[in-house]
Order: structure tokens, then sequence, then C-alpha cells
């Protein structure tokens, strides 16, 4: 019998040598995670975003079975960040340039062959331009490739409904909990928003009946954040991300099974 161990299976697209690349491309789901470098309140880091965003598409990829191949790119750190920029600073990138960038990454993906890519996103400043970039790429370039744009909160979002606390926000109970779990060495705990901390202008006034209003200012009313961070714990952070992983992984098995229509 021979026991030699199967190999392992690599789905970081950057670990592939260029012939692996262009054998798997064509019958691979590509996901590119897109997240932000961004004020994050006094005590979560700056990268809470694309850590997230490459955690959950790492994860994910590793839970897909053998038949679905996935390759997930090196993630991109930049988003759309200006409103944080008078709060507590970001490195970001402006709104049309980055639907530009997202629609020349696509562009490679589907040069090369790629005919499915998903943008796993985990920034909300990030969604606009996500989903313009999507249509871009099906509707006006016509690659005959698939795309996907959405936010791995969005893909969860049975397990952010049953959170104790309302979600996802910004650097409140569900993110502090969610960077508690993947990386507990970088919150700074002692920074965290007293017990009784009312919710930001951010959580309160962004709708009026479901639509999303932008005012002027109300970032820097909310001190940059949504909500406290006294609820938050490890314990909860990874139950709820090995959920939203799960999640994931069985998005893009039912995205990469989906017939394409050229």
């Amino acid at each position: 019998m021979d026991t030699t161990p199967e190999p392992r299976r690599r789905f970081r697209l950057a670990e592939l040598t260029r012939e692996e690349l262009q054998r798997r491309l064509p019958d691979a789901t590509v996901v590119i995670p897109i997240g932000a470098t961004e004020q994050h309140g006094p005590h979560l880091p700056l990268m809470t975003d694309h850590l997230m965003a490459e955690t959950i598409a790492l994860r994910a990829a590793e839970l897909v079975p053998a038949g679905v191949d996935v390759l997930v790119a090196p993630v991109l750190p930049f988003g759309c960040s200006s409103h944080h920029l008078q709060v507590g600073g970001a490195l970001t990138i402006n709104l049309r340039t980055y639907i530009a960038f997202l629609v020349d990454l696509g562009e490679c993906v589907a040069a090369m062959g790629g005919k499915r890519l998903v943008f796993l996103n985990g920034h909300g400043g990030n969604e606009d331009a996500m989903r313009v970039a999507a249509t871009e790429l099906v509707s006006e370039r016509r690659l005959g490739m698939a795309v996907s744009a959405a936010s791995y909160w969005t893909i969860g979002h049975d397990v952010v409904a049953e959170l104790p606390f309302e979600g996802p926000g910004h650097a409140g109970h569900f993110e502090t909990s969610c960077v508690m779990a993947v990386r507990p060495d970088l919150p700074q705990l002692d920074a965290r928003f007293a017990p009784d901390r009312q919710p930001r202008p951010l959580a309160v006034d962004g709708q009026i009946n479901g639509v999303s209003i932008r005012y002027p200012g109300i970032w820097e009313a909310s001190d940059g954040v949504s909500d406290a961070a006294d609820q938050a714990s490890a314990e909860l952070g990874e139950q709820t991300v090995a959920a939203i992983v799960r999640a994931t992984a069985d998005f893009l098995v039912a995205f990469h099974q989906r017939p394409l229509f050229e």
C-alpha cells in the first residue's frame, strides 16, 4: 500500500509558479481580499479591515472541498478611507482610482485565463467601488468572466444577525471580538470604551427607514467609532469568525459550481 502523503493543497495564488498558475486559473475561482488601513478607535490596529478580509479568505479556502479550486490573491490592504483622515488617519485611495484599480486587477485575471473572480471585502467604504468595478468588468468590458463583490459580514449575515449586539459597526463590539480572536496581541484593551458609552452619531443617524444618508462631519462627531466594545470577547470572536468562514466557504463552492453564461 502506498503510504506517501498527498501533497498539501496550495491556494495562495502568489505561491504558485507561472506554469502552475496558467494550468489552474481556467478552472479556478480567484479571490482577491480587499480591506483598508485606517483608524479603528483608540484600541484596535489600523490593519483591522484587511486583517479580517485576508483571514476569512484564507480560512475559507482551506474548507472548500478538493474538487473546488480556490486561489487567494495577496490582500489589498488599502481602500476608500478618506472619511477617516480627519478622525485619526488612514492610507486611502480616491474612489475613482480604486474602481479603476479593481478593474485593472480583474482584467489581469481574465487575461491569464481566469473565469471566476470574487472581491472579498472587509471595509464598508469599499462597497460602492467594488460593485461598480464588478459591473464594469462584466457589463462594459465583457470579459466572459463571472464576478462577485461582497463584504464578509454580508456573506455571513445570518451569523451577524444572531449576535447579542448590533453589527458589524466600526471599532465596536463586533470588530473588537473578531480581532481579539484572530490577533489577540493587537487590541489594546485598556483603551476600550466604558460600558455606559452611548451609540455614536455614526450608528444612530446614518439611515432613515433603512436608506443610507451621507452626512458631513458625522465621522468627526462620532470620534470614528460606531459603538462601545465592552461586550467584546475572544470567545465570541472565535465563534463568529468560524461561522463566517464556514458561510464564506459555502458561498465560494456555490459560486464556483454555478455554470457560466457566455
